[in-house]
């Protein structure tokens, strides 16, 4: 009889970490060292905050107990002051810097913006009221008394300007208004507003255009004409000759020659015939001709 055959399975059943152990174990230990980093990274930076803040503090410290000194010193100072003493030089101040805050420039701007045709400023001068404000005394003339009144208005609407004092008001020598204003400046002034580029046009008929004179023409010189020097006695000149002007001859017309009787068909200059000299010149002598051997027979050599 046959011994069966027995299927026997020792070895134990595989899992996922019995797959994977080696991968798995050195990944648990990579996370591992890195998590370690990361908080000695972080407990690194926290200690040094915690130095940074304790370098602050201390500085902190050291500002808040200086300036608790300073106020005392100040205090201390301030006690020692005498009142009386340094009153006057105190308003001066006061004066000097409540005076600075309202430049020339600006008062003068606004000034410029009020100004009204016909009327023009002698003097401006700056003071204090008894209220501590600035004011400005102006002196100027006017032509007429409307254009004071446009002037004071101009004043009153500026937002600049908070009062409009009269002091003095006249009649002017030769026409026109002499006036005094004391103007009284906001102790917060509007914010500067550029000013125009051009002004009001003035009222008045404009002045005639008068034609500056023509300068005098010179007169002729008369011309000067010098004899030419006589080279042979330089001290007596020598007179130039007066010839009358010179004049275009006319011009020659040559006269119709009459007809020679004769034949029609004869020229109407005949030349004289031949071998008869003196025929159609009668007034002349006879020409000689000329002889064998003597080639001039004008009786030349």
């Amino acid at each position: 009889m046959a011994v069966p055959t027995l299927k026997l399975d020792l070895a134990p059943p595989s899992t996922f970490w019995r797959l994977n152990h080696a991968f798995i174990g050195w990944t648990a230990l990579a996370a591992g060292a890195l998590l370690l980093v990361v908080s000695a990274g972080v407990t690194l930076r926290a200690y040094r905050q915690a130095s940074n803040a304790g370098r602050e503090e201390g500085a902190t410290r050291a500002q808040t107990r200086h300036i608790e000194e300073s106020q005392q010193k100040v205090v201390e100072q301030l006690r020692n002051v005498d009142v009386a003493k340094e009153l006057p030089k105190w308003r001066l101040a006061e004066r000097i810097y409540s005076e600075r805050a309202l430049p020339w420039s600006r008062l003068t701007a606004e000034l410029e913006r009020s100004m009204v045709p016909d009327v023009r400023l002698k003097s401006l001068q700056r003071t204090r009221g008894s209220d501590l404000k600035v004011q400005i005394k102006v002196k100027g003339e006017a032509r007429t008394r409307e254009a004071e009144a446009e002037f004071v208005e101009a004043l009153q609407k500026n937002a600049f300007f908070e009062q409009v004092i009269l002091e003095r008001e006249g009649e002017r020598q030769g026409g026109g208004v002499e006036f005094e204003y004391t103007l009284a400046v906001l102790p917060v002034p509007p914010p500067y507003k550029p000013l125009p580029q051009y002004g009001p046009a003035s009222k008045l008929p404009p002045k005639p255009v008068v034609a500056p004179p023509k300068p005098p023409v010179p007169a002729a010189r008369p011309v000067v004409t010098r004899p030419p020097a006589n080279f042979a006695n330089p001290a007596r000149p020598t007179i130039p000759i007066q010839r009358p002007p010179v004049q275009a001859p006319a011009p020659r017309q040559m006269p119709l020659a009459a007809p020679i009787p004769g034949p029609t068909n004869a020229p109407a200059f005949p030349y004289p015939p031949q071998g008869v000299p003196g025929q159609y010149f009668p007034n002349r002598p006879p020409r000689p001709r000329p002889q064998p051997g003597n080639p001039n027979p004008g009786g030349g050599q």
